[in-house]
């Protein structure tokens, strides 16, 4: 495995009374496909809100590369390498497929929505846009506006916005929600080639079991706010706990 590039100590988070995240320690290793699951409730989205900087902590601190960024806000943690997809579709539907991909790329230039008449003038804005919309097998829809693409061509061009960014870690929020077998299955390619190909690490969270064994190399199982437990996908579906919780049914 690689070395710890995003970890948590003590992570705590309320909302009123209700412990949604409750002291828990998190380790994510570079270059291994790790997923998160758990009944709902059990504190998946509010880690990875936690983790991205859409929440902040009551308590505990998150590290990235054995930086503090508990402070940062999601646009500074972006910038340092930390991006993310959404379980509710986050494109721009008004936008062409290439100008949603140019978007991101620009702005890492410190560029916005005004520069797209210049896009030619940025060769490298150019070229990579191209390769991840023909590494998404968009390259052919790229003049199409986003939301008359299917739901499973958006959920890709929804990933492809967040690796533009070029993040070393990426978290995925289920992303073949709402997708048909054969969606789902286009997405599966994707991600397991973006992960050997790229330099990005993948986080999934996901309801989908046979997703999560497909795709994952490490899985977190987690309860009430709480670890309960971690492992190789092979000890997670032999976890007596991890059945109980399951009922054995998906598991």
């Amino acid at each position: 495995m690689g070395d710890v590039i995003l970890k948590t100590e003590g992570l705590t988070k309320s909302f009123g009374k209700f412990r949604a995240i409750d002291t828990v320690d998190l380790k994510f290793k570079s270059g291994i496909i790790t997923s998160i699951i758990g009944p709902n409730g059990a504190g998946k989205t509010t880690a990875i809100n936690l983790l991205t900087g859409a929440l902040h902590p009551d308590k505990g601190e998150v590290f990235f590369k054995d930086k503090d960024i508990t402070s940062l806000t999601p646009d500074q943690r972006v910038k340092h390498g930390i991006a993310r997809s959404f379980q509710i579709m986050n494109i721009f539907p008004m936008l062409t497929v290439l100008q949603n991909i140019e978007l991101p790329l620009l702005s890492l230039l410190g560029k916005n929505l005004k520069w797209f008449h210049t896009v030619s003038h940025y060769q490298d804005v150019a070229e990579e846009a191209e390769k991840i919309l023909r590494e998404l097998s968009l390259w052919d829809k790229r003049n199409k506006v986003a939301g008359e693409l299917s739901h499973g061509d958006q959920r890709a061009l929804e990933m492809g916005m967040a690796i533009a960014s070029k993040p070393e870690i990426c978290f995925l929020d289920e992303p073949s929600s709402g997708m048909n077998p054969v969606e789902r299955a286009a997405i599966l390619e994707l991600i397991k080639r973006l992960a050997e190909e790229g330099t990005t690490t993948f986080v999934i969270i996901e309801h989908d079991m046979d997703v999560i064994f497909a795709l994952s190399e490490w899985i977190i199982v987690m309860n009430k706010g709480e670890i309960l437990a971690e492992g190789k996908p092979d000890d997670i579906r032999q976890n007596k706990e991890v059945v109980e919780i399951y009922l054995g049914e998906e598991v």
